[in-house]
């Protein structure tokens, strides 16, 4: 071996090395300066909500601002597609909901996970109620609402939007159930909720945080809960799944993501700083007061949800062949 070749490859060997005590240092000391949260809302909504008071509660675990950029576009995606292209180096995290993720199937992408994020933890998800107007609908309970649906075909029935997860949930129950029912679409809960109250349609789903102070004025009546767990300012309130409806059960949860191929290290002291953030005090008042559960799942359990989740509103959609708004 010559000497300028050794040189060569001790100055390779010495190179990798460095790279490696500084790699090693960044993730020691991460984080050293504010971190960035994208969250893929509009400012001022309820899934904004949720992105500031979680930014608040990970600035205090982490020691570092967190400071929430709003990347709105394509029910979410375009707020995706911009972690996925940030430095892995956990200075930019995401905001992700399963809004998100179902909405790349309108784009005939795959939801491949490995190459789009990192995730590091799903802590959160609001509660889904299903009402209808008092004034055109005389059913009270569930199992009276899927009678008077037999009787009524072509009931109409709206949620937030075209292809959002209220759509979908509420074509698969019609599925299931063998029920013909109109979809009425919506950009928004706030107009479909007016709707409903004014008459023009006869029921939506939506999340409890908007429609409690309706059902408190006798606007609208609730007839079910659709997600997980019953609704505190209801808790007489019965879930669909207790009454034996399996298929009306609407998940819309939120995790934190990272780029891809983000060091396990960083995911790490990430993961520790949002299990704490969900359990903080202040992170608890602010899900209290906007209705949503509050809990922890990690990387692993999101992950596996996530796949579950994109196949299950994947098959409702080519089931009811539903297609992209225009």
């Amino acid at each position: 071996m010559t000497r300028r070749v050794f040189g060569l490859k001790m100055a390779m060997v010495l190179g990798a090395l460095l790279t490696g005590t500084v790699a090693s240092a960044q993730t020691d000391n991460y984080p050293n300066k504010p971190v960035k949260l994208i969250a893929g809302f509009a400012v001022g909504g309820p899934s904004d909500g949720i992105a500031r008071a979680i930014a608040a509660a990970l600035s205090t675990e982490l020691g570092q601002p967190v400071v929430v950029e709003n990347r709105t576009g394509a029910a979410g995606v375009v707020g995706m597609d911009a972690v996925t292209a940030s430095p892995a180096d956990g200075y930019t995290i995401g905001l992700l909901a399963n809004t998100t993720t179902t909405a790349l199937h309108f784009a005939n992408k795959p939801l491949d996970i490995s190459s789009r994020v990192t995730p590091v933890g799903r802590f959160v998800s609001t509660r889904i109620v299903l009402v209808v107007n008092p004034n055109l609908v005389q059913a009270k309970t569930l199992p009276e609402l899927i009678e008077h649906m037999r009787r009524n075909p072509g009931m109409t029935l709206t949620s937030a939007g075209h292809g959002g997860l209220g759509h979908l949930g509420l074509e698969l129950f019609a599925q299931e159930q063998k029920l013909n029912i109109l979809h009425v679409a919506y950009r928004g809960s706030a107009p479909a909720l007016q709707d409903v109250i004014g008459g023009q349609v006869a029921g939506m789903v939506v999340d409890a945080t908007s429609v409690v102070s309706q059902i408190e004025a006798g606007r609208v009546r609730p007839i079910a809960v659709v997600s997980a767990e019953r609704i505190p300012s209801l808790p007489n309130l019965p879930i669909a799944l207790e009454l034996g409806l399996n298929s009306l059960q609407i998940d819309s949860s939120m995790g934190i993501i990272l780029p891809p191929r983000t060091p396990q290290p960083i995911v790490d002291r990430l993961r520790a700083a949002l299990k704490k953030a969900v359990d903080s005090a202040a992170y608890t008042e602010s899900a209290k007061q906007a209705g949503n559960a509050r809990f922890f799942e990690d990387a692993t359990a999101y992950r596996a949800w996530m796949d579950k989740d994109f196949a299950r509103w994947g098959d409702v959609i080519r089931t009811a062949n539903i297609k992209p708004q225009q």
